[in-house]
């Protein structure tokens, strides 16, 4: 069972999507309130399918929070759309969205990647080191738990699991995310019961944000409020 810490009411972390990170404009929309993120195939993106049988690579597209942490438990909570292709959620920190936002994009190199800090495909990679982010995997409705060994600083039964089935999980229909930043930890929650579904070991050497990956189609809308019984258990 995973030990989470208990969040109260001052934990709420009240943030909107930022307008300002450089994230493509063509391939993710906002809505005028900024709590939703919709990702779309552009034209760019359909061009560029022509180029996959060839080698091309289609990577996911970023977006993050307004508001950064630099000390302090905070909690915030959102919905990911069943239909979403794949989404990736989490941490990161200020120096990493600088590498992967500021990065040139180069779909025709299959060499080009932002390093997800999950488990990719190879059941038999490990991420037991603590890095300045942390991102969870959901797609089709699904959450994946990434792979771990024994000997890791993550903290469920799920992840260590030798069987891949064990670690793909229903997807919650609000997922919570808990970044105790002077511990040096996230969590990852269904947000309906509170259970904790994934924590592990989080490098927070500067400001870290919300962060958010969406690639196909898929959708992210932040919870518009967060009341104390939800909070508190």
């Amino acid at each position: 069972m995973v030990r989470s810490p208990s969040i109260s009411t001052h934990s709420a972390f009240g943030f909107l999507f930022s307008d300002k990170c450089g994230f493509s404009t063509e391939r993710l929309i906002l809505n005028n309130r900024r709590d939703t993120v919709e990702s779309v195939a552009s034209m760019a993106f359909l061009l560029a399918a022509e180029r996959v049988q060839t080698g091309s690579f289609i990577g996911l597209d970023y977006i993050i929070g307004t508001l950064g942490i630099s000390q302090g438990r905070h909690y915030w909570a959102f919905k990911v759309e069943p239909y979403s292709y794949m989404v990736n959620l989490g941490v990161a920190s200020d120096s990493k969205l600088l590498e992967w936002f500021h990065n040139p994009r180069d779909t025709s190199s299959p060499r080009y990647d932002h390093d997800s800090g999950h488990d990719s495909g190879s059941e038999d990679t490990c991420y037991e080191l603590s890095q300045p982010f942390t991102l969870l995997t959901l797609g089709m409705g699904k959450l994946f738990i990434p792979k771990t060994s024994s000997s890791s600083s993550v903290s469920t039964a799920h992840a260590a699991s030798s069987d891949p089935g064990n670690r793909v999980l229903p997807l919650p229909q609000r997922i919570g995310v808990c970044l105790d930043y002077d511990a040096c930890r996230v969590y990852f929650y269904d947000a309906d019961t509170m259970r904790c579904l994934y924590e592990r070991q989080v490098d927070c050497s500067g400001t870290m944000y919300p962060a958010f990956g969406l690639m196909g189609s898929g959708k992210i809308q932040l919870e518009e409020f967060i009341t104390a019984k939800r909070l508190t258990f």
